[in-house]
């Protein structure tokens, strides 16, 4: 593993390219996507949802790379300030797996993954930034430089979160459209089971 190049997160400049319409996470969060939903038609509005469904599947896969990673440094914080000894590598699993959440979960489904052929462009240039600042040699690092991994990879977690729960309104925008038109009548059920 290599050692992150800069310290600041702002230095490198953005994570990818100037917000373009052709960018699904922009089309996605513009207004006009959801703006006056009841006028849209049915199968513009599945494909909408479905593409907003992708995008926060991209934010969610994002986020769970980041949270292992930050996972990772602050197990090697707490074993250096501990003094242990033993090699992190024999926990990752540990460190890497879910404690049982307290609260309740979401009755959102979203695919463990998707692959590189449907991720948005916003998911591919945080993957790229991401290449460039890996978790550094942990045997080898100092202090300093967990700390400095930590501050960047935790700015680029605060930013995928918001965007991802921005996101996540907007899906259930249309999913609250396309579930009022087959409670009113404006969509028939078997019509969704053959979209389906």
């Amino acid at each position: 593993m290599t050692e992150p190049t800069t310290t600041d997160p702002a230095a490198h400049g953005p994570l990818a390219p100037e917000p373009s319409p052709r960018r699904r996470i922009d089309r996605v969060l513009d207004r006009a996507f959801v703006a006056n939903l009841p006028a849209v038609p049915l199968t513009v509005l599945r494909e909408r949802r479905a593409e907003a469904s992708t995008e926060e599947s991209d934010l969610s896969y994002l986020r769970r790379v980041l949270h292992g990673r930050l996972d990772i440094i602050a197990a090697e914080t707490a074993r250096r300030a501990d003094g242990d000894e033993s090699p992190l590598v024999s926990r990752l699993t540990e460190i890497l797996s879910d404690a049982p959440s307290s609260r309740v979960a979401s009755a959102r489904h979203l695919p463990l993954g998707t692959g590189d052929a449907t991720a948005g462009e916003y998911r591919l240039a945080l993957e790229a930034r991401l290449r460039e600042l890996a978790v550094p040699d942990l045997a080898t690092c100092s202090d300093q430089t967990l700390r400095d991994a930590a501050a960047m990879l935790s700015a680029f977690e605060r930013e995928v979160s918001e965007l991802r729960r921005r996101v996540q309104i907007i899906v259930d925008e249309c999913a609250a459209d396309l579930a009022r038109r087959y409670r009113e009548g404006e969509a028939a059920i078997d019509d969704l089971l053959v979209a389906d």
